[in-house]
C-alpha cells in the first residue's frame, strides 16, 4: 500500500476532507487512492490530530461508519486496487470478484480474447463480460483442492497475458518498441522453461 507522507507539506488533512465532503454518496465507487489515504488516516491515528475517535472521524467527517471504512480498507487490503477499478465502471460483489479475478489484468478485463480497457468508454462492454464471467464461473463445478485452484487462476493470468501481448504486436510499434517486446516475450519463455526444468516428472 502506498505511503502517506503526513511530513509533506502539500499534504492537508482539513483539505482531504473537503474533498471528501460527499464520500457518503461515493464510497462504494471511491478512489483506490482516496481509500489508501483512508487506511493511513487511520493507521497512523491522523484522525487525533482533530481531537476525534476513529468513529467520530467517519461519522461526523465522512458521512460513513466506521464499520464501512474498516470494510473498504479490508477489500483494498485482501482483494487489491483492481477490484476498486473494476468496481468504478460496473458494480460487483467481492465474492463474484474472486471468482473471475484470474480476469483481471492490470490494463483491463480479459475477455473474449481481447483485454476490455478500465475506461468509461468501455463501461458496458465491461457490465457485459463480467456478467458474463460471473455465470460462467456459477455453471463451473467446484474446484476440489487449492492446486486445482491456483492452477485455474494462473491459466486464466497466463491467457490474459498472453492475449495482451498479442495486441502489442498487432500495433504499429516503433523499433524500440519492437525490441521491447522481443526482449519481454523472450523473458516470460526463459522463466517458463526453468519452471518446466525444475518440474520433476
Amino acid at each position: 500500500m502506498k505511503e502517506l507522507n503526513i511530513d509533506n507539506p502539500s499534504f492537508d488533512l482539513g483539505t482531504w476532507l473537503g474533498r471528501k465532503q460527499a464520500f457518503c454518496l461515493i464510497a462504494s465507487r471511491c478512489s483506490v487512492a482516496d481509500i489508501e489515504c483512508l487506511a493511513q488516516i487511520r493507521e497512523r491515528k491522523l484522525y487525533k490530530t482533530l481531537g476525534m475517535t476513529w468513529r467520530s472521524f467517519c461519522t461526523e467527517c465522512l458521512g460513513i461508519t466506521d464499520r464501512w471504512a474498516d470494510t473498504l480498507i479490508s477489500r483494498l487490503k485482501s482483494l487489491g486496487p483492481d477490484f476498486f477499478k473494476l468496481n468504478n465502471f460496473t458494480r460487483i460483489k467481492p465474492a463474484d470478484y474472486v471468482r473471475i479475478s484470474g480476469a483481471v489484468t492490470a490494463d483491463g478485463l480479459s475477455y473474449g480474447g481481447q483485454i476490455i480497457p478500465f475506461d468509461p468508454e468501455h463501461t458496458a462492454e465491461l457490465t457485459e463480460a463480467v456478467e458474463a464471467l460471473c455465470a460462467e464461473s456459477a455453471s463451473e463445478p467446484a474446484l476440489a483442492d487449492t492446486s486445482d485452484r491456483a492452477f485455474a487462476k494462473a491459466e486464466k493470468y497466463l491467457q490474459a497475458t498472453l492475449a495482451a501481448f498479442e495486441r502489442l504486436q498487432a500495433m504499429d510499434l516503433d523499433e524500440d518498441s519492437r525490441l521491447r517486446l522481443v526482449v519481454t516475450v523472450e523473458a516470460g519463455r526463459d522463466q517458463l522453461d526453468r519452471i518446466r526444468l525444475a518440474t520433476t516428472l
